[in-house]
Formats: C-alpha cells, structure tokens, sequence
C-alpha cells in the first residue's frame, strides 16, 4: 500500500468555513505553516481566497494583497526546511486568477490548484508551456452554491467521469501533458451532501482516467450526513482512513498531525 501525502491546508483568507481570520497575518501563517512542517505534511496548499457558500469572489488584486508578503515568506520556510531536513516537501497556491498563478509560480510554487476546472486559457497555456503540475478539479462554479449542483437524476460519478476525460483531452490538444494532472473530484462544489458521499464511495472509478487523485473533504458540511458518530473533525478522518485505504494519492486536510498518525498506522 502507498503512502497518502497529506496536503495540509494554509487560508490566508479573512473568511474561510473552517479557520478563516485565523492564519491571515504573517506571523499567525508562519507560525501554523511551522507547525503543519514539523507534523509531516507533504505539501503546503496556499489559498487567499474562500470558497465557502455564500462567499463573493474577489480580484486578483486583492488575492495578491492577502499573499505578497506571506507567500514569499511561505516559500523560504518550506525550502529551509527541505534543506535542513532532506526533505521534498511542495507548496501549491489555490487559485484561479491568472495573475496570481504567475507571481507564484515565479516564487517557487510547484503545484497550481485551479477549483475553476481550468477555464482560463491563459493558465491553460502557462502550465502547458512552464510544465508545472496542476491539479485539474471538477467543479460547476468557483464558490460553491448549494442550489447549483450536477443533475440528481443523473449518475453523478459517471458524469463526473466524462466531464473529466473530455477535460484531458482537450487540454492534451493545448499543450499540457497528461502527466501534469492530479484529479480532484471536486468534493462540495456543485455535488449536494448525498452526491458527494456517493462520489467517494465509488472513488475507485475515477481509476480509469490514469491520473493521481486528490480529495479535499476536510471538515465540510456533506460529512453532517454521513450516519456515523463524531464531530466534523472526526468524520473527516474516518473519511481519510477509507480514502487511504483506497490508495488516493492526496487528502488535502486541516489537521496534518491526525492524518500522519492514520495514514501510518494503516
């Protein structure tokens, strides 16, 4: 059985769901990315802007005013801690503003996460020509809205299954390798709570589209549905537990520490 690599999750946002305004100043991001360093996360995913319901969407200049002077400090941490350690430890930006995609990448970021699904031709054509991993997520709107989901009466993992191979191909014409992709099916965004658990039971048919998989389900609010004790937190992990079982390549998660201990006591 591989090992999972646990992406643990850096909002530098004033309002996410879970921790916003909590890691929104350097020294509160430091001090958490630290701490996610030192409990074994494999990758730092950095975000500065919510997509929880109801939020509104901001510019890609206000994104850049949230990370300027974070991300960059984001990224010495991680490679001294890489060097210090002898470790490969990867920092990845959530983002779907062109703009902000670019100075990342210029910064040493080496993931780009897109929960646009890749709709902007620019980034299509920067991550074709910089060939840089990018995870391709499934999504039908950037912030999620509970009353904009995938038909009910259709089978939500197949048709998640062809928007994605029909994805790949046509971003294959563009330029971009399939090698380049991680595929995230997009948990919470444009599914309802009974669609997105049904998507992770069946997390093993997205198998056929030759592409690591990436799940983010941390703490969100399809896991109040699921028939089994616990707070959200733990939900999560026991969601994490069968996902590692799976052989999922990534949990991107809040709680790094949780996910190390899980992911070596399979």
């Amino acid at each position: 059985m591989s090992k999972t690599k646990i992406v643990g999750i850096l909002n530098v946002t004033p309002d996410s769901f879970s921790d916003g305004g909590k890691f929104n100043s350097l020294d509160s991001a430091i001090s958490q990315l630290k701490k996610m360093l030192e409990e074994g996360a494999d990758v730092i995913d950095v975000g500065a802007e919510s997509t929880r319901p109801g939020s509104l969407p901001i510019t890609a200049e206000e994104e850049w005013r949230r990370l300027e002077k974070i991300l960059p400090a984001v990224i010495f941490e991680v490679k001294n801690f890489n060097k210090k350690f002898g470790k490969k430890i990867q920092t990845s930006i959530d983002s779907y503003h062109f703009e902000t995609v670019k100075k990342s990448h210029e910064l040493g970021v080496e993931i780009i996460n897109d929960v646009s699904g890749l709709v902007d031709e620019k980034i299509i054509e920067f991550i074709a020509t910089k060939n840089i991993t990018t995870i391709l997520m499934h999504s039908l709107a950037i912030q999620t809205n509970p009353e904009l989901i995938v038909n009910p009466h259709l089978d939500v993992p197949g048709e998640i299954l062809k928007w994605a191979q029909k994805k790949i191909s046509a971003l294959e014409k563009k330029g971009v390798k399939k090698s380049q992709l991680i595929f995230d099916v997009g948990i919470g965004f444009g599914k309802n709570a009974q669609q997105s658990i049904r998507i992770l039971k069946n997390i093993d048919a997205y198998r056929i589209l030759g592409l690591p998989l990436y799940v983010g389900h941390s703490k969100k609010s399809f896991l109040d549905a699921l028939e089994i004790s616990g707070d959200r937190a733990q939900k999560t992990l026991e969601v994490s537990k069968f996902l590692m079982e799976k052989n999922v390549e990534f949990l991107r998660v809040h709680d790094v520490l949780a996910h190390i201990k899980n992911n070596f006591c399979l």
